[in-house]
């Protein structure tokens, strides 16, 4: 905006002043034979443009000083269920970002080595909170910050180490909780979000992605086994270990493990042929939200984790279900007449088709519980009974 003409500007027209010799003159000798001796007009419009400039500087001033309070308004006391930062920071819904952002935290833990940040998620009022357990391991001190800014110091409740899950608290009450969600109700194909928190932003982390499947087995790099994992393809890697898997109403269906595949694998989305890059795809791999509640209510009620224990070695059958390997001794699968090369095909109500299904169908059932099971020894089905024992 151009600044204000000089205030001068509506004197009229001043006549070109006498030829003679003095350089300057008063403006009575200039106004003319019939101009009035005081020009009042003149002087109020002079006040006039004065006052307009300086009012105008002021609300520049005060538009300035505006755009500099907006732009330091976004830490912690902002409510952090209205911003996102992330590839699809403006993808998630502000509904279902605002329902779910609160319950999220950030997971500061001091190990003697570095510090590391992970994401957990307050799964009780009370201020339990789930996260991954293998960050924990080592730890001097754990610090939990939610959305709102405040920080609190956490204990270690108890850890579920063959499924990457612990569960810490903090001492607060009234906590916001999220709205857990059902994965049998995401199809393949489906859009979901992946949300976590950064090491030093306090707004949403959001990357979108693309549901695979449900039931899936992770060979991890460290050798070891997860089952029953929800897969999908995202499109970034979470900036914090651990992180929460979602709908696009906001309903959590799943955590995120901090463990990685045994082979990191990647893929190009498809797409007919262009002279565009395309977009990297990473594949995650979570627990669902209702195996992962369970193992916390477990370990909150009883400081551990207790599943039902067969006493099997097992691996996938071609024609289907789990073949033994090995059988433990003074087990319940000893016990109950099983043997290496028995073919088990269904526990309890579950259908078998391959190793994986064995464990997570032994999930569904606690020690002390007698199971049927179907197995084929030799081509010949037969049935037996085992009362399971406690993993723990």
């Amino acid at each position: 905006m151009p600044f204000p003409d000089d205030p001068d500007d509506d004197a009229g027209f001043i006549p070109p002043l006498p030829q003679d010799d003095r350089l300057w003159r008063h403006p009575s000798e200039m106004a003319g034979p019939n101009a009035p001796s005081s020009p009042p007009h003149h002087r109020r419009s002079s006040k006039t443009g004065l006052i307009a400039f300086i009012a105008l500087g002021l609300i520049m001033s005060a538009a300035g000083l505006a755009a500099i309070g907006g732009f330091s308004s976004s830490g912690p006391s902002q409510p952090s269920t209205t911003f996102a930062i992330g590839p699809a920071a403006d993808a998630l819904p502000e509904t279902a970002l605002s329902s779910i952002a609160p319950a999220i935290v950030q997971i500061t833990i001091d190990r003697p080595t570095a510090s590391v940040v992970v994401t957990g998620l307050i799964i009780r009022a009370d201020g339990h909170v789930v996260t991954a357990s293998d960050p924990i391991e080592g730890a001097r001190s754990i610090t939990v910050r939610t959305s709102d800014g405040r920080a609190y110091n956490a204990t270690v409740v108890g850890i579920d180490a063959a499924d990457d899950l612990a569960v810490i608290d903090i001492e607060g009450s009234g906590l916001p909780t999220p709205t857990f969600g059902d994965v049998a109700s995401v199809d393949q194909g489906d859009t979901v979000f992946v949300i976590g928190r950064t090491e030093s932003d306090p707004r949403s982390w959001v990357a979108a992605g693309v549901f695979q499947s449900v039931g899936m087995r992770l060979e991890t790099a460290d050798g070891t086994s997860m089952h029953g994992m929800i897969g999908s393809s995202i499109d970034a890697k979470p900036p914090t270990e651990s992180a929460v898997l979602c709908t696009p109403a906001g309903e959590v269906i799943g955590l995120l493990t901090s463990r990685s595949p045994a082979a990191l694998r990647s893929a190009y989305s498809d797409s007919p042929a262009s002279t565009l890059a395309l977009p990297r795809i990473s594949n995650s791999f979570a627990h669902s939200v209702t195996w992962t509640r369970h193992v916390a209510d477990d370990i909150i009620d009883t400081g551990s984790v207790h599943h039902g224990w067969l006493g099997v070695m097992t691996t996938d059958a071609p024609e289907g279900g789990a073949s033994v390997e090995s059988v433990a001794a003074t087990s319940p699968a000893e016990r109950a007449g099983l043997r290496s090369g028995d073919r088990i095909t269904s526990l309890g109500e579950s259908k078998l088709q391959n190793s994986s299904d064995l464990v997570v169908a032994l999930r569904e059932h606690t020690a002390n519980e007698l199971v049927v099971i179907s197995y084929v020894r030799d081509g010949i089905s037969a049935k037996t009974s085992a009362r399971l024992s406690d993993r723990s």
